[in-house]
């Protein structure tokens, strides 16, 4: 296994530990816990981790929490993507899905891993994803698709 490998199955295990053993409520406070534990991360990095392990934020009574998903089931991951979406907008050249802010990053991951073939690629930045769809001809077939994919329809 290469040195880059080991260390991604490195910091997706102490993820994993520290999601189940604590309550967690936002990324700034795991990359701190995770910095306590030796690893440096990004927001970035860590949002696609959190992707990779199928971690999602389930509201509890003292707010959200992070929470790996037991089974890896997808459809259960689809429940809270589509939780996440706003409104999904279109013109005739691109796909603009609008998140609840911080979101973007991990639905537009969740799309970007999904068996979606209509793009060439997404953009997200904090609550917006730009969905680059491979033709313009095909635009209302690539926003059904995605629903699909999101689980909104």
């Amino acid at each position: 296994m290469s040195k880059k490998l080991e260390d991604i199955h490195k910091r997706h295990t102490v993820i994993k530990s520290i999601i189940s053993s604590q309550e967690i409520f936002n990324q700034t406070q795991l990359v701190k816990i995770l910095k306590q534990n030796g690893i440096k991360v990004t927001q970035a990095t860590l949002s696609r981790d959190l992707t990779e392990l199928g971690v999602a934020r389930i509201p509890t009574p003292r707010g959200a929490v992070y929470r790996i998903n037991a089974t890896g089931d997808e459809p259960t991951l689809r429940i809270h993507v589509a939780e996440e979406i706003v409104s999904i907008i279109t013109n005739e050249a691109l796909v603009v899905i609008k998140t609840f802010p911080g979101r973007a990053q991990g639905v537009a991951a969740f799309i970007d891993k999904s068996t979606f073939k209509e793009s060439l690629g997404t953009l997200a930045g904090d609550d917006t994803i730009i969905v680059i769809p491979k033709s313009t001809k095909t635009i209302d077939k690539t926003v059904e698709q995605l629903k699909i994919i999101l689980g909104i329809k």
